[in-house]
């Protein structure tokens, strides 16, 4: 069972740090403040 929870944790935070990533680059790609703001928006309502 604790293993079971060890994994859940650890796939947790590959999520998070996945996303994470991914709103990094969509900031990156975009020419302004407001276009990368939409950009998560949509993400966001995925």
């Amino acid at each position: 069972m604790e293993e079971d929870m060890n994994i859940s944790e650890l796939l947790k935070e590959v999520v998070e740090e996945n996303q994470t990533r991914k709103i990094l680059e969509m900031v990156k790609e975009s020419k302004n403040l407001e276009e990368a703001i939409k950009k998560i928006e949509e993400l966001l309502k995925k």
